[in-house]
């Protein structure tokens, strides 16, 4: 379930809650320690029971210090019922001050108990009972624009992270609407237009054939002529169609082949883990390789489209693809290993190769784009020498976007 930014559940209310009166009882709890010092050691004042005899200081701080934290332990009690951090500003109001002066008169109560003051001492008493409330409010005061100040960080955090959500949606639709696209337009290419590149070379194909065969009814002296000149027009057309049909199916087969395969990689709807594999079948037997998938890729290809999207699968193995590309063209690679791990919600790929390594720091094109595309999911790619301080690796996380 969504949970809208300005929303406050269960769990926001217990925190607020406790924000509220950890920081009431921090602050309420300085000053019953500080008036109990400054009474003792700075004022000297002696409670009402100690006069005429010989005041022994510690006594008289811990007598103040029941008192005051008496207070304390009386305005926590309002809090908690009262609960002031769940109302508006006039209920903030009425329900601070009954907590202030509540604890301010409990605190009086104790104070006249343990002898601080006598019955009679009004003035005294009522002027304790002014400053407590006074503190009492200045530190609930403290303590509710503490929880308002968290409460506003909190809901900032989950609008940012509503946010973040909304941009991975949007990012992952706009990934998919891609992917088919690529998808498309390699189905087309594989069949419209393939279809119509043989159909094209059927056509030649019997034109050829029906000139040879127009040609073998011919008078043999009149062959031979057209056999012996170099300038028969006929047979430089039958040439030129050979040639012609020849050009198309190299286009069919290696051009047309390989832009479909760029578009969208053969195997990818069976997993990553066979694309991969085919993008090393057409390597020569003098380029050596080591794919090594793990267990978890394994287990989790074996579940099949449900367990990664195809937007990842895709990401997948274009860094490798990518990698390999590098490895043969720039780095003249004989042997090549590659490392496809699972674990903590994302892929690692590693891909080390023999080859001439990088005699200065670079940024592929190709490395440049598959680094923006893996920022945008939060994952990353780096470039760097081989473990051995020969060749070149590139390292690879690609979350897995299950979660």
């Amino acid at each position: 379930m969504t949970v809208t930014p300005d929303a406050v559940t269960p769990a926001d209310r217990a925190d607020d809650r406790r924000v509220t009166l950890l920081t009431f009882g921090i602050v309420l709890g300085i000053f019953a320690v500080g008036v109990s010092v400054q009474s003792v050691f700075v004022l000297g004042i002696l409670p009402r029971s100690m006069m005429g005899s010989d005041p022994v200081t510690l006594i008289n701080l811990v007598v103040r210090l029941v008192a005051n934290g008496s207070a304390v332990a009386v305005g926590l009690l309002g809090v908690a019922l009262l609960n002031p951090q769940e109302r508006g500003i006039p209920g903030r109001l009425g329900t601070g001050f009954a907590i202030a002066f509540g604890a301010a008169l409990a605190r009086a109560a104790v104070q006249i108990g343990i002898g601080i003051y006598a019955p009679g001492d009004g003035i005294e008493v009522s002027a304790e009972v002014v400053t407590a409330t006074i503190a009492g409010s200045i530190s609930l005061t403290i303590a509710l624009a503490q929880t308002d100040a968290r409460r506003r960080l909190r809901t900032g955090e989950r609008a940012s992270a509503q946010q973040a959500l909304r941009s991975a949606a949007a990012l992952e639709a706009l990934q998919s609407e891609e992917l088919r696209m690529r998808r498309e337009l390699a189905d087309g290419l594989h069949g419209t237009v393939q279809q119509r590149f043989v159909l094209l070379s059927a056509r030649i194909t019997a034109l050829i054939e029906a000139d040879r065969r127009g040609g073998e009814g011919e008078p043999s002296g009149s062959r031979r002529r057209a056999e012996g000149s170099d300038d028969d027009p006929d047979r430089s057309a039958t040439a030129e169609l050979a040639a012609i049909r020849a050009d198309l199916d190299d286009l069919r087969e290696q051009d047309l082949r390989a832009m479909s395969r760029l578009l969208y990689p053969a195997e990818l709807d069976r997993g990553a883990v066979p694309a991969i594999r085919a993008l090393f079948q057409p390597l020569p037997s003098t380029i050596a390789f080591v794919l090594d998938f793990s267990d978890d890729v394994l287990a989790l290809e074996a579940h099949g489209n449900r367990m990664l999207s195809p937007e990842r699968r895709l990401l997948l193995v274009r860094i490798v693809e990518e990698s390999l590309s590098n490895a043969l063209k720039h780095g003249h690679a004989t042997e090549l290993r590659v490392r496809l791990d699972h674990r903590d919600s994302a892929f690692e790929v590693v891909i080390d190769d023999d080859g001439t390594g990088l005699i200065e720091p670079v940024e592929l094109s190709g490395i440049r784009n598959l680094r923006h595309q893996l920022d945008l999911v939060g994952g990353r790619i780096d470039l760097g020498p081989g473990p051995s301080g020969l060749g070149a690796r590139v390292s690879a996380v690609v979350p897995d976007g299950r979660a």
